[in-house]
C-alpha cells in the first residue's frame, strides 16, 4: 500500500530546480565575466535570500529548525545505514540537512565571491577569482554528491526522493 503525503511546497521546488539549472548553467555553460553569467549569479543570491526568509517563515519541512542536523541525529542515522535501515523522514534525514546546508553556504560564498570580483575595491584581485573558482568547484562536487545519494535512494530507500521533489509529495513503499 502507497501512502501519500505532501512533503515539499511550490516555493521550495521551485527554488530547489531554478537554482539547480541556474548553478548548473553558469558552471557548464556561461563563461564567467560574460554579462549573463553575472546575472545568473544574481538570481541565484535573490533565491538565496528568498531560501533564507523561507527557512524561518516557510512550511515545516522548509523550515530550517525542521531539519537541523545534531551530532546525535548524524550518529543515530549512521548506524541506521550500516545495518542497511532506513529512516523513513518528512523532510531531511540528518545527513541530507548536512548537505542542504553545505550546498545552501556553497552558492552564497560562490555568488559573493562573484559579486566581489565587480566592485571597485576586488576589481582585478586574482584572489578572488581564484577563490570564485573555488567555492563553485566545491558546490559542483557537493552536487554531485548530492545527486548521487537521491538517485541511490530513489531506488534502494524508503521512498522515491526525485519523484518526490517533482511532485512535492511523499510515495512510501511498504
Amino acid at each position: 500500500m502507497m501512502m501519500h503525503q505532501r512533503i515539499w511546497d511550490p516555493l521550495l521546488r521551485l527554488f530547489h530546480w531554478s537554482v539547480a539549472i541556474a548553478f548548473l548553467m553558469n558552471f557548464i555553460i556561461l563563461e564567467e565575466g560574460e554579462t549573463a553569467h553575472r546575472w545568473v549569479g544574481y538570481y541565484v543570491l535573490s533565491a538565496l535570500v528568498v531560501r533564507f526568509i523561507w527557512g524561518f517563515l516557510g512550511s515545516q519541512n522548509a523550515r530550517f529548525k525542521d531539519f537541523l542536523p545534531t551530532p546525535s541525529g548524524v550518529k543515530h542515522h549512521l548506524t541506521l545505514l550500516s545495518k542497511k535501515q532506513f529512516e523513513s523522514s518528512n523532510g531531511h534525514n540528518p545527513l541530507g540537512g548536512l548537505m542542504i546546508f553545505a550546498l545552501l553556504l556553497g552558492l552564497l560564498l560562490t555568488g559573493l565571491s562573484g559579486w566581489m570580483m565587480g566592485i571597485d575595491v576586488f576589481w582585478g584581485e586574482e584572489w578572488v577569482e581564484e577563490l570564485h573558482e573555488l567555492l563553485a568547484s566545491m558546490v559542483m562536487t557537493f552536487v554531485i554528491i548530492h545527486v548521487a545519494v537521491v538517485v541511490v535512494l530513489s531506488f534502494v530507500g524508503p521512498s522515491n526522493l526525485i519523484k518526490q521533489m517533482i511532485t512535492g509529495y511523499r510515495s512510501d513503499r511498504h
